[in-house]
């Protein structure tokens, strides 16, 4: 049978997606994995490559460590270990106490650190059972990759109180070693594991957990959100993202809710409507949102910043108009990055060439080559040109138009500046520039912040690594971000470096900016108790105990005064 298996997956990577290949006896869970595997061009024949740093602190290591602990005794001699995986599909906990067993774990890097989801090696148990949802066995050449073929694995998934996975339990072995009871024994160490959780989950993950239930159907599209969780039903998924969840709560918390309980919302640039209820059952507030009109929803994340982040002078222009395009604002407010969105909306299939306008004089004849090759270029600080270049800038300009009209050309010139320090001859080539946008300093609009904190990560960190905790993206809005986007794109450069974690949290923040005060001006009286939690909490080490104890204040007091002056780090939510 084991043949019949591997001839059947064997012969289904050979046709493609598209082909039709006989999978008799094989299970219709395991030919869905093959198909996901084979359409993301997993790895199937080398073990797991991907390897990443692993946080033994996380809320779900903490969790399952003594179930782990206490099930390693009961599986002594049987030659078989158990696996622990985070949602990402990382394994973070291994026990085996066979060695024979670790080292033949050992050779197909089934260890802790190594990359287990279905996108990295095709089916297996810790990755598959997260993305079907349900329990499985995995045996022999049901796996995708032929390193594994030697093994057998059931596995579960492991849930959150609020019934979001967190990972998934795995008891697997050689082939030899499979039974069936492995997996009801895999169901009984999850389950203990999810009632750990559940007895450490806060009240708040509780109570946003009864709202879901109270408000939610499965057709209407809605979300239950906090400062720090989001729960959302599947028609509800397209509408939230770690994005949207920090400027939605930013908007709703700022509200003044005394006249009513309910608000109604639109968002910016399309025609999804938002009823927003506020909800007092649990420790502290938290909003229902429910969205309405999706036909002509696009991107809500974008839709929530993008009237605020480029204001256009500019509707739909002809093809020799929009072939320039100018950005104004001061330097370091995100001017490139705004034209590179600009750059994006004409469908461009490459980044922009960038010229940087500086002490040295312009090579006018080099940007006239690159345009003229179909090169996107962008003429970045123009303020720094003299009046002397005014007659270059307007010869470039004009013979792009007329390039980009007649279809010689069909690039886009780009150039940002700063009026306030624009010579007058150059303001007066700019001026001539219809299709425009501009910008401001992030410090007045702080709405941008979630987004390019967005785009600039997945510039700096390529590879996808990192995620913003909303903890984290929450102190990046607080922040008033004196040096504009250099300071940004420095912050989030240096932290992509300094993180091992796949998670970047509040934690891991500069103290600056872990200690950014909420956008809401504060009272005297306010910002003296802010001063002096800090600075009771630096003595105490973080201890809050002790530092309500330094304070003379009890706990609970502590605790809702962290949350109302912005030093929750809220990095333990589910």
């Amino acid at each position: 049978m084991s043949d019949e298996v591997r001839q059947a997956r064997q012969d289904l990577m050979r046709v493609g997606l598209l082909g039709d290949v006989r999978t008799d006896g094989v299970p219709d869970l395991i030919v869905r994995s093959w198909r996901r595997s084979i359409s993301v061009s997993a790895e199937g024949a080398n073990p797991a490559q991907r390897f990443i740093e692993i946080d033994t602190d996380s809320i779900l290591r903490r969790a399952a460590d003594p179930v782990l602990d206490r099930w390693q005794s009961h599986l002594v001699d049987t030659g078989t270990a158990l696996f622990l995986s985070d949602r990402g599909g990382a394994i973070v906990a291994r026990r085996a106490s066979d060695g024979s067993a670790r080292r033949l774990l050992d050779r197909v890097h089934a260890a802790e650190g190594f990359d287990y989801s279905e996108d990295a090696i095709g089916t297996n148990g810790l990755g598959t059972s997260m993305v079907e949802k349900r329990a499985l066995l995995i045996s022999g050449s049901q796996h995708y990759n032929d390193a594994l073929a030697t093994l057998a694995c059931a596995a579960a998934p492991v849930y959150t109180p609020s019934g979001s996975v967190i990972g998934s339990i795995s008891l697997g072995g050689p082939i030899q070693s499979a039974n069936p009871l492995m997996l009801s024994l895999t169901r009984e160490i999850g389950n203990q594991i999810e009632e750990r959780l559940r007895s450490s989950a806060r009240p708040q993950d509780l109570a946003l957990a009864m709202s879901f239930t109270r408000y939610t159907n499965s057709q209407r599209p809605t979300v239950v959100m906090d400062s720090e969780s989001i729960l959302a039903n599947t028609p509800g998924l397209p509408y939230i993202d770690v994005t949207s969840h920090v400027m939605l709560w930013e908007l709703l918390n700022s509200h003044n809710w005394a006249s009513s309980g309910t608000l109604n919302l639109q968002l910016d640039g399309t025609s999804v409507e938002v009823i927003a209820r506020r909800v007092l059952d649990g420790p502290r507030a938290h909003f229902v949102l429910h969205f309405a009109d999706r036909a002509h929803f696009g991107n809500a994340s974008a839709d929530l910043t993008a009237k605020a982040e480029v204001q256009t002078h500019a509707a739909i222009e002809p093809k020799a108009v929009r072939a320039v395009l100018v950005v104004e604002g001061p330097p370091g407010s995100g001017r490139s990055t705004i034209a590179q969105s600009l750059q994006g909306d004409r469908q461009s299939d490459n980044g922009f060439e960038h010229v940087v306008i500086d002490a040295d004089p312009v090579d006018w004849s080099a940007v006239h080559r690159l345009l003229g090759g179909g090169t996107d270029v962008l003429l970045r600080r123009a303020e720094n040109l003299d009046d002397a270049d005014a007659d270059q800038l307007t010869t470039l300009v004009n013979q792009h138009r007329l390039a980009a009209a007649t279809g010689q050309r069909s690039g886009t010139l780009g150039i940002t500046a700063d009026r306030d320090r624009c010579s007058p001859a150059i303001l007066g080539v700019l001026d001539e520039i219809s299709y425009a946008a501009s910008t401001q300093p992030l410090a007045s609009t702080p709405e941008r912040i979630p987004r390019l904190v967005k785009q600039v990560l997945d510039r700096v960190d390529p590879t996808g690594r990192h995620t913003i905790s909303p903890a984290a993206l929450q102190s990046f809005v607080q922040w008033s971000w004196p040096g504009n986007m250099s300071e940004l794109v420095a912050t989030l450069s240096a932290l992509v470096t300094q993180v091992t974690s796949s998670v970047v949290e509040r934690r891991h923040l500069p103290r600056h900016l872990q200690q950014a005060p909420p956008r809401r001006r504060l009272s005297l009286l306010e910002t003296a108790e802010r001063d002096a939690i800090i600075k009771a909490l630096e003595a105490a080490s973080g201890n809050k105990s002790e530092a309500a104890e330094l304070l003379g204040m009890g706990r609970t007091t502590l605790y809702r005064k962290l949350r109302q002056l912005g030093l929750d780090t809220g990095e333990n939510s589910l």
